[in-house]
């Protein structure tokens, strides 16, 4: 919606009516847009990318096996010693309709930034930012980049207190190898959003009163506050306090004090950040077969006690 609102009035001012019309278009049936425009080759990515996802999204939800409140798929229990157990129930069905209906928001998000950053005019510039997580070389001196990113690799997550109950056609490596895609679009998508259009909108809306110092923190404090608003900290998102924070950082990244706005560093912490974290969350959780009609609202996590007895383990 926030990107509907930003898009249009940027075509507004540096194109035409007929941009604004092939961003709704693009927006309510992928690839139309692009085709209006003739910009086959995102027609055919982009667009292309967004019809497959969406597809595998109405196949998986609409099976009797998928599950649509989230209220049912996770759980959170706090245990004696302050910690907390984290259990997701997943049928096959229900896990990749999330996973595909995250895809396909993320790639919507990129092909509004694509049409916004230049008016609907024809670049390439798109595609090479989407790859900008591989793109190293960019930013393999940049402090700004790293300390993230060795954090996200170090820091303690007590994975063994999160268990995936899943069914037994669900595997885990499955899901691992899966994750890598969908977190990478994560990064791709929200910072294209976040940063390359609401941010840099905000800006130039500042700028129109302001001077250039007030009008960047205007920005980059008001898009993180945005950006804080959407994440609600359900299961492993992020709170909306940390995602505020971690939206300044980012916005400090995306557009420095002296220096343009670049996108290629912000959508590689964003990417690497929430990929690093979510492999090694689920490498190290447990993974057990999920009962017939088990939910995290009729599932009682049974907290034992083990008591070592002449050489036998008793729960209590």
């Amino acid at each position: 919606m926030l990107a509907g609102i930003f898009i249009p009035v940027s075509a507004w001012g540096v194109s035409s009516f007929g941009c604004i019309g092939a961003t709704v278009a693009e927006y309510l049936i992928p690839g139309l847009g692009y085709g209006i425009l003739g910009h086959y080759d995102k027609m055919l990515v982009l667009g292309g990318s967004r019809w497959i996802v969406l597809n595998k999204y109405w196949q998986n939800s609409s099976s009797s096996d998928y599950e649509q409140y989230f209220n049912k798929i996770y759980k959170e229990t706090e245990l004696a010693d302050d910690k907390k157990q984290h259990d997701f129930f997943y049928s096959r069905e229900t896990y990749y309709a999330n996973v595909y209906l995250s895809m396909y928001g993320n790639l919507t998000f990129a092909t509004f930034y694509d049409l916004y950053e230049t008016g609907c005019e024809k670049n390439s510039s798109t595609f090479g930012l989407m790859l900008s997580p591989f793109q190293v070389w960019e930013y393999a001196d940049e402090w700004t980049f790293w300390v993230p990113t060795i954090w996200a690799s170090t820091v303690s997550l007590d994975s063994d207190l999160v268990t995936y109950h899943v069914d037994n056609d669900l595997s885990k490596n499955e899901i691992i190898n899966t994750s890598f895609l969908q977190y990478q679009l994560v990064g791709v998508g929200e910072e294209m959003l976040f940063r390359g259009v609401i941010q840099k909108s905000l800006f130039n809306l500042f700028s129109m009163g302001f001077s250039k110092s007030p009008s960047r923190w205007g920005s980059i404090i008001t898009a993180s506050a945005i950006f804080g608003a959407v994440h609600s900290g359900a299961g492993f998102t992020a709170s909306p306090g940390v995602a505020f924070v971690a939206g300044i950082y980012l916005g400090m990244v995306y557009h420095p004090a002296e220096g343009n706005f670049d996108l290629t560093q912000p959508i590689a912490i964003h990417s690497w950040w929430d990929t690093i974290l979510e492999h090694r969350r689920l490498k190290d959780a447990k993974f057990v077969e999920r009962k017939s009609g088990e939910n995290a609202l009729n599932y009682t996590l049974q907290d034992r006690r083990t008591y070592p007895l002449f050489g036998f383990n008793y729960f209590f």
